[in-house]
């Protein structure tokens, strides 16, 4: 569960600064950098995946 809650925690700082950057700058992400910050919360796994994380028996 820590490992879950520090990924999400690392995305949201790093959307804080893209935000910061896109107010201040007027300049978007690159997409390749998006695609690694979603790749990185999601993984290589699915939804299903994910159930299984909360409710291992």
């Amino acid at each position: 569960m820590a490992e879950l809650l520090s990924g999400i925690y690392a995305i949201g700082e790093q959307g804080e600064k893209w935000m910061t950057q896109l107010l201040r700058e007027r300049q978007v992400p690159p997409d390749k950098e998006i695609a690694q910050a979603e790749g990185f919360l999601t993984g290589p796994g699915s939804m299903e995946d994910l159930e299984l994380f909360f409710y291992d028996s």
